[in-house]
């Protein structure tokens, strides 16, 4: 049957009437509008506030004539979606029911096709592209009072994985219905990505720490009561219009940033963030240039016993030099690998040629008892790490105890059982595990125990403030420490004989910098190892 409900003809007699009718009414399959009304261009006006203004995308329109040459040229038609034309004289009863019925037909199929386009079925929820199109028509009034915000699931795809997706599926409904619980009437809510909500509406009806507090209670999920955190970026539209698709990308920028230093809170987008983000995506498209270009190299820097000042181990570094001889500083290029996954094979390339020059070095007689190689955390989430060392070190007949794994203390953030079970099971293979640049990361030092390590690498930035009476507190400390976790310790950053000895007299064991050697690639590090073979008597 064409008419499952009652049709309903309203009529409106000025354009002002119309105007308001059409912004109450917002299931109409049809408007029949006269071209020549109070004015002129009285029809076209309000044609145009139909498709814009009242957002009406599905409605027909037809226009009524009075004669045939009053019809607007077909440009015309096309750029005002008109979808018909009808003189007076042409509306005889059949032919408008005629209109109508078709009108009503193409209502029915287009609002299904634009609920499949525009709509999510697993949170009830607009998608994406009704959300853009929201904004842009936002942007299109002028509107500059309204906020657009971005919400993440904290540790979603964590959740997802160990619960699975059932699971991480009722989470989303959950969620999605605290969130509308929270929102007043003409609030915008949709879902954009697979744990990403979006929220458009009034600055007044639209309060971030209140969109984050709708969680604070559990959620209950089959009867189980589990606690989530959201975190929360956001963006003001601003008063010169901007495309819908631009703004989500800035409070995205700022949700990823929220997401890395301030978790489970909100921050608005700022223009320096927006500045940063593009120099991050153009560094990583240089670095994936570089890496194609294998501009990127290994050097190598001595470790020493600092007590008989004989050799150690070596730690291998990532280092990048561009085509015109520049240098990008590790600290510049390691976060943006990170951030991107490019540090999966960059690692693995890291650790493969570290491991095929302990074996050159093993093959001449100039190896030291182990090559530190630094691994990140990125690195020790990737299921496959383990398999990737134990091959590195196969394919180059090492065994365990030819390698260091460097780690820093932002591991302290991964799931405990995996991190647990990965150290662990890398020690067992005879690798030792060093946690490097002590001191500049998580202040908790509960990981330490926890953790199955082997060594301390006390940050650089503390043994330089050794002539400071606070920070050689500090460096004794981390001596006295390491000594009662039974752990080693190596201080980093040596430049001068008075540090080496201070260093020495606090106990620490082992040491590296440029008073010991600077860091070398690998024909210079085999000439200096010729030249200082008592270095090698221990090895």
């Amino acid at each position: 049957m064409l008419f499952e409900r009652p049709l309903v003809f309203m009529h409106a007699f000025s354009g002002d009437e119309a105007r308001r009718l059409l912004l109450r009414e917002h299931d109409l399959a049809m408007v029949l509008i006269d071209v020549v009304s109070e004015r002129a261009s009285a029809g076209l006006d309000l044609v145009d506030f139909i498709r814009h203004s009242a957002g009406l995308k599905n409605t027909r329109i037809v226009l009524r004539t009075g004669q045939p040459g009053q019809v607007p040229d077909l440009e015309t038609l096309l750029r005002y979606d008109i979808n018909d034309y009808r003189t007076k004289a042409e509306l005889t009863r059949d032919r408008l029911l005629a209109m109508v019925v078709t009108a009503v037909r193409s209502y029915k199929q287009l609002c299904a096709v634009h609920a499949s386009a525009y709509h999510d079925p697993l949170v009830d929820l607009p998608n994406r592209s009704h959300f853009i199109d929201k904004v842009n028509e936002c942007e299109l009034r002028g509107t500059d009072d309204y906020i657009l915000a971005l919400l993440d699931i904290d540790d979603f795809s964590a959740t997802n994985d160990m619960m699975g997706h059932h699971f991480g599926d009722r989470l989303l409904e959950k969620v999605a219905r605290r969130l509308e619980d929270s929102l007043p009437p003409g609030v915008l809510l949709a879902r954009l990505g697979a744990d990403t909500f979006a929220v458009l509406g009034a600055v007044q009806q639209v309060q971030p720490r209140r969109l984050l507090e709708c969680v604070r209670q559990p959620l209950h999920i089959d009867g189980v009561p589990h606690k989530v955190s959201l975190t929360c970026g956001y963006v003001f539209l601003p008063q010169q219009p901007q495309p819908g698709a631009d703004l989500i990308k800035d409070a995205t920028i700022a949700l990823k940033r929220a997401k890395r230093d301030h978790r489970g809170q909100h921050l608005q987008y700022a223009q320096q963030m927006g500045t940063e983000a593009r120099a991050r995506a153009v560094l990583l498209s240089k670095l994936r240039e570089a890496i194609e270009k294998q501009q990127l190299f290994l050097v190598y820097q001595p470790q020493l016993n600092l007590a008989t000042q004989q050799l150690i181990g070596l730690e291998a570094l990532l280092r990048w030099r561009t085509e015109d001889n520049r240098f990008i500083p590790p600290d510049q290029f390691i976060p943006v690998a990170e951030h991107s996954g490019l540090i999966l094979a960059l690692g693995q390339w890291v650790l493969a040629t570290a491991c095929a020059t302990m074996r050159e070095l093993l093959d001449t007689g100039l190896a030291p008892l182990r090559m530190a190689v630094n691994v990140s955390t990125v690195q020790l989430r990737d299921p496959g790490f383990f398999g990737l060392v134990c091959a590195a070190l196969a394919a180059n007949g090492l065994q365990g105890c030819h390698l260091e794994l460097e780690i820093t203390e932002s591991v302290a953030a991964l799931p405990t059982k995996l991190l647990d079970a990965t150290l662990c099971a890398l020690r067992a293979e005879g690798i030792s595990i060093a946690i490097d640049d002590f001191g500049t990361g998580y202040s908790s030092l509960s990981y330490l125990e926890r953790l199955p390590l082997d060594r301390i690498k006390i940050d650089r930035s503390f043994t330089r403030q050794l002539g400071d009476p606070h920070g050689a507190r500090i460096a004794e400390m981390v001596a006295d420490l390491g000594h009662k976790l039974g752990l080693a310790v190596l201080a980093e950053g040596i430049e001068d004989a008075g540090a080496w000895q201070a260093l020495l007299a606090m106990g620490y064991q082992e040491g590296q910098g440029y008073h010991i050697a600077r860091p070398m690639d690998k024909t210079a590090l085999v000439q200096w190892l010729g030249r200082h073979p008592e270095r090698l008597r221990a090895a």
